[in-house]
């Protein structure tokens, strides 16, 4: 079927047009943008009028940097995001045990956050324990850089008060030597080979429902940096009729298995790519293992962890080019974020590697002196706003010294790096809307009446919408095929009300009253 979208007015971020024009979608693609008359003409089969009311037509959005699957099995495992305490965490534990509506062979999920408890240590294996003594559990840090385990899981694992710090890694101890249950960066990995996931059919069940509530905030793609399996069970959504555009940021473990699929980075079919390998180059800012320059306020003696050295990282950079993969790299603090730039420009001085396209995860703080090599260095940056809504107390608390690093937006456009927006789901929501509101708004947990963080790199609208449509397209290489209202290109559309009538409070509670991939609707509420 054919569509004619009119009485409206096309946006197009790319151009910071308004347009009060129709469009034709045919065959999936955007065929006429013009007259009412001028689309009719052109439509060579029959057509459905879509009369737009006075409401906007966009390019539809593409999440960047997700964990789908994690996020769609956040509605199935146990989550912990709305816990505020200790007490909050036992009652979570008690009602998930008691509304177990299957046989869990591990205890799953997570959302945990330390920094909102007031006695953090409080939190360790044996609150695990006194809800789940005999079955083992682990579960994910709110910013998926640790672990709470419980004693049967550390025992599984081998894990006990002989258990050495892998490089790159933590295992936090009580003051005796014992194992507080809590693992950190790659010590947290040490559970991977012995944990039991849930029964693929729910998960794919799971995913699927997840992508149709993403429908209603505009989103028609994403990408997402998981495992082989996880990649494989959205390809079984994807099989099942479930409609969304996919790119698989693989990990490194997965070399070898991803060059042997024939498929390198960034070639795409209609529907799935492949992205860059994923590495981990440090922590996180809510688990202090971020690599800064400068020590955490708290901790004198705690710079964060680089997960590799410089010759380790250029080796794994070298690795997947040699097969003719990028790297897609996650880079939070200022001492990482220097490491993948300089190793990016010493990995690009060779010249049968120079033409790859390499990626920076994150980039939440970067020394304004070393903004022009990471513009030399052609790295593209995948950002992710919304993470500042939630982050402003812990910058205040671990990164007060350097708070003119931090979220640079507005300077990194201005000196030329090109963007794309995401959201870290289900580290944090995965709402464009509410990624738009924080860019152009800054201010701590979405709400109106704080001040902005850093007022001077607030974004336009314009550029905040740009982050999710033609930079999230140059994203994945596919800016010719998507990403803006431009003949030819895929008519992966959404309609949603005229933002210039409203105040910017107006995104926070902003939806897509009508969803279209590859000129199919997939949602209306029109």
């Amino acid at each position: 079927m054919n569509y004619i979208f009119t009485n409206g007015c096309l946006v197009d971020p790319s151009t910071e047009r308004f347009q009060n024009v129709s469009l034709l979608t045919e065959a999936g693609r955007i065929s006429q943008i013009g007259s009412m008359e001028e689309c009719r003409l052109k439509s060579k089969e029959a057509y459905e009028v879509i009369d737009l009311r006075g409401k906007m037509l966009l390019p539809a959005f593409t999440d960047t940097h997700t964990h789908f699957v994690e996020h769609a099995k956040s509605n199935i495992l146990l989550n912990l995001l709305s816990c505020n305490s200790i007490e909050d965490i036992w009652r979570n534990l008690a009602n998930y045990r008691d509304q177990l509506s299957w046989n869990a062979k591990w205890i799953l999920g997570g959302g945990w956050d330390r920094n909102k408890l007031h006695n953090p240590n409080e939190l360790n294996r044996y609150v695990l324990d006194k809800i789940f003594p005999d079955i083992p559990v682990a579960l994910m840090s709110k910013d998926y850089h640790s672990r709470l385990c419980n004693s049967l899981a550390l025992q599984i694992a081998g894990i006990d008060s002989t258990t050495k710090d892998p490089y790159g890694g933590k295992v936090e101890r009580f003051s005796s030597g014992k194992p507080s249950g809590v693992l950190f960066e790659t010590a947290s990995e040490i559970m991977d080979k012995y944990i039991v996931p849930a029964d693929d059919a729910q998960i794919v069940q799971a995913i699927r429902g997840s992508v149709s509530q993403i429908y209603k905030l505009g989103l028609v793609g994403f990408h997402t940096m998981e495992s082989a399996n996880s990649r494989n069970l959205l390809l079984a959504a994807l099989s099942q009729g479930q409609r969304f555009r996919l790119v698989w940021h693989f990990p490194i473990d997965e070399l070898d298995n991803v060059s042997r699929e024939g498929i390198k980075s960034y070639e795409a079919d209609e529907l799935y790519t492949i992205g860059g390998m994923k590495i981990f180059g440090d922590g996180s800012l809510g688990s202090m293992t971020a690599a800064m320059f400068q020590a955490y306020p708290s901790d004198k003696e705690n710079f964060g962890i680089l997960r590799y050295s410089n010759d380790e990282l250029l080796s794994l950079m070298t690795a997947a080019a040699t097969k003719g993969y990028s790297c897609s790299i996650h880079a939070i603090g200022n001492r990482c974020v220097r490491q993948v730039i300089d190793t990016t420009l010493k990995l690009r001085s060779d010249s049968q590697y120079a033409k790859l396209f390499q990626r920076i995860e994150h980039l939440q703080s970067i020394r304004n002196q070393d903004i022009p090599a990471l513009k030399e260095s052609a790295l593209f940056a995948s950002v992710q706003p919304v993470h500042l809504a939630n982050d402003v107390p812990l910058i205040d608390k671990h990164w007060n010294s350097i708070e003119d690093q931090v979220y640079s937006f507005s300077t990194l456009l201005k000196a030329g790096i090109p963007l794309s927006f995401g959201s870290d789901t289900p580290i944090e929501t995965i709402n464009p809307f509410l990624g738009i509101y924080t860019a152009i708004e800054r201010r701590m947990q979405l709400n109106p009446a704080l001040p902005p963080f850093r007022s001077s790199e607030v974004l336009t609208p314009f550029q905040a919408l740009h982050g999710y449509t033609l930079g999230a397209a140059a994203a994945s290489r596919s800016e010719h095929l998507q990403g803006s209202l431009t003949l030819g290109k895929r008519a992966d559309l959404i309609v949603i009300d005229d933002f210039r009538n409203h105040d910017s409070s107006f995104w926070l509670n902003a939806q897509s009253w009508l969803t279209m991939i590859n000129g199919e609707i997939v949602y209306s509420n029109l």
